[in-house]
């Protein structure tokens, strides 16, 4: 049966706020994932409103420190920390990442405890840092973590991803017709829910000014720089592409992780010289080429390679059962790009829609010009 759209008396405040009921309804604890970015905090906002309601004076949550974040970011992060109404676990443990410097990926991990490499900033004395454990930590650890928090019952892990940020984050919720802001986790016993899903940029700063909420001063820096008004980490593939304006944003931070990371003035200097044309022509003609990159590009050693073979095999499969939805114009272009920008670490690719396929299928006509006279 096809879904019909229909529009409904309300606004996405009130709705956001009748999922978060419909959450603390159907799970025995909640607790929010807080990165210190605007769309976490509103949702810890939300959750504290409602919990309200409820005679519920406290908010669990939880915040994961990736040790590249800035001051103004990490301003925000402390000021939640000390409200009295949040009971916030702030982690810094090791966890798996990747830096994009002239067209290649790099594995990187935070708070590396190895020694290797010195680390941007100390880990503030209030963390849980696991007693300095040696163990490299995913998604699937932080989920199971959260969860044994709690002796028992249902868990909520409450964040505040929102449809409108990349075509994943949409395809994930348009996915499912009932509950779709509620999905499974890496845990059997919690579930990850995203009641903001609805909200464009605009409502979550029309809510924080309608209440008079606190938010990161980053955005004010980001916006007067022109950058995208986002929390990442500066050493990705997509923050790679305007470092520089981290340098003017906060120079004392770039100064630091520059240190650290003296390839990255290297990739600021020389990042409009090179391009990645050459790399889609080479490796993007099927889904062995796509292999081929990540074996030429990628160190075998990390698990970064074992990552990226996972999930390639996953995609040989689908590409060869589905290649429509997939090898779009029966290449590999649009998923080499997935790894190329290190996306594929941090979600599925989900196939292409149909009106996606039918648009990348068309092919310009050559212009004929009607004034041109017959011999």
């Amino acid at each position: 049966m096809a879904r019909q759209r229909r529009f409904i008396d309300t606004n996405v405040y009130e709705e956001s706020k009748n999922r978060i009921r419909h959450i603390m309804d159907t799970h025995d604890h909640i607790n929010v994932a807080f990165s210190g970015g605007k769309d976490s905090t509103a949702v810890l906002n939300l959750v504290k409103e409602v919990s309200a309601e409820r005679g519920i004076d406290t908010v669990d949550c939880h915040h994961r420190d990736e040790e590249f974040n800035p001051e103004p970011i990490l301003d925000n992060i402390k000021y939640y920390f000390d409200q009295d109404w949040t009971n916030m676990t702030w982690y810094c443990i090791p966890r798996s990442s990747t830096m994009f410097v002239l067209g290649f990926n790099k594995e990187v991990i935070k708070w590396d405890p190895s020694g290797d490499r010195q680390w941007v900033r100390e880990k503030p004395e209030w963390a849980e840092t696991l007693h300095n454990t040696s163990k490299i930590y995913g998604q699937d650890d932080f989920d199971k973590m959260v969860a044994e928090n709690y002796p028992n019952g249902k868990v909520a892990i409450v964040n505040g991803i929102r449809a409108d940020e990349s075509i994943v984050r949409y395809r994930s919720v348009v996915n499912k017709v009932t509950e779709n802001y509620i999905a499974k986790s890496f845990s059997s016993r919690a579930t990850l829910c995203k009641p903001i899903y609805d909200w464009q940029m605009n409502d979550v700063f029309k809510y924080f000014k309608d209440n008079n909420l606190r938010y990161s001063s980053w955005y004010e820096e980001q916006m007067w720089s022109g950058d995208a008004l986002r929390v990442a980490s500066p050493l990705i593939a997509e923050s790679m592409k305007t470092i520089e304006k981290w340098a003017l944003m906060d120079p004392e931070f770039y100064d630091r992780l520059t240190q650290v990371f003296p390839e990255v003035r290297a990739h600021e200097r020389y990042k409009g010289t090179i391009s990645d044309k050459h790399l889609y022509k080479e490796y993007g003609r099927d889904m062995n080429g796509v292999k081929e990159w990540i074996q030429a590009t990628v160190d075998k050693e990390s698990s970064t390679y074992k990552t990226m073979m996972s999930k390639w095999k996953n995609l040989d499969q689908l590409a060869k059962s589905n290649p429509e939805r997939y090898l779009v114009n029966g290449n590999a272009e649009w998923i080499l790009g997935h790894f190329i920008n290190g996306r594929i670490l941090h979600g599925d690719i989900y196939p292409k829609t149909t009106a996606q396929v039918r648009a990348a299928s068309k092919k310009k006509k050559p212009k004929i010009n009607q004034n041109r006279r017959k011999k």
